[in-house]
């Protein structure tokens, strides 16, 4: 358990970089997502059949997107269509189902760190903190040459991605390629990443701290 001191240091460390955890959505200029889907023709699929109910909770979750600025409408030859799926509190998931597209995609091999290579690196470690990054994939943008390719379809419209949507096949290899350039010398030294958390490790209380704040100059 940690002492008294101990936390306010990290209180400390947490109002200093408060920006790193506010709830505007960012946007990164480092990497964009491609999907590479070769000569293969657009795949256009009818939407799912749905209840009134569930019509209502997507376009709901479709207006709240389009104010964010992560989908637009759009006049596109592809056409995913749209499923709600089951949370474990009972409440329903807005997910695209990308399977079609995902058969025709070209994959990138970009390596996802094993977990067992992980539990290795953490094994001598005395403090952990971990980080979620929220909406990450929806801080990638998309290449404009791909965005048609993610379009989907609702009982009344046509839309598409600005950002990287989830469940692309090749999503967590780009984010993966993010998280490794944004942290650089830091990964397996002080900071392990694995797809949108982020684990700082350190074997003494004074080294975490300056381990926290290394990687919060980073992101």
């Amino acid at each position: 358990d940690l002492k008294i001191h101990q936390i306010e240091q990290l209180k400390s460390i947490h109002d200093k970089y408060y920006t790193c955890f506010e709830d505007t959505l960012g946007r990164t200029s480092l990497v964009q997502h491609h999907i590479d889907t070769g000569n293969t023709k657009p795949i256009k699929l009818r939407p799912y059949r749905v209840s009134p109910y569930r019509k209502e909770m997507i376009s709901h979750e479709i207006t709240k997107m389009l104010n964010a600025g992560i989908i637009e409408p759009c006049a596109s030859p592809y056409a995913a269509p749209i499923t709600l799926q089951p949370k474990k509190d009972g409440s329903l998931r807005f997910c695209i189902d990308y399977r079609e597209l995902n058969s025709v995609t070209v994959r990138d091999v970009y390596p996802i760190p094993r977990i067992d290579d992980t539990l290795d690196q953490l094994q001598n470690a005395k403090y952990f903190s971990s980080m979620y990054l929220r909406s990450g994939f929806w801080q990638i943008e998309l290449d404009p040459a791909s965005r048609d390719k993610t379009a989907f379809i609702s009982h009344a419209d046509l839309f598409r991605s600005r950002v990287m949507p989830f469940g692309l096949t090749n999503a967590p290899a780009t984010f993966q390629r993010l998280t490794n350039l944004v942290l650089g010398g830091l990964m397996w030294s002080c900071a392990l990443v694995y797809l949108d958390d982020i684990i700082v490790y350190s074997s003494s209380f004074e080294d975490h701290l300056h381990h926290l704040e290394l990687v919060l100059q980073h992101i």
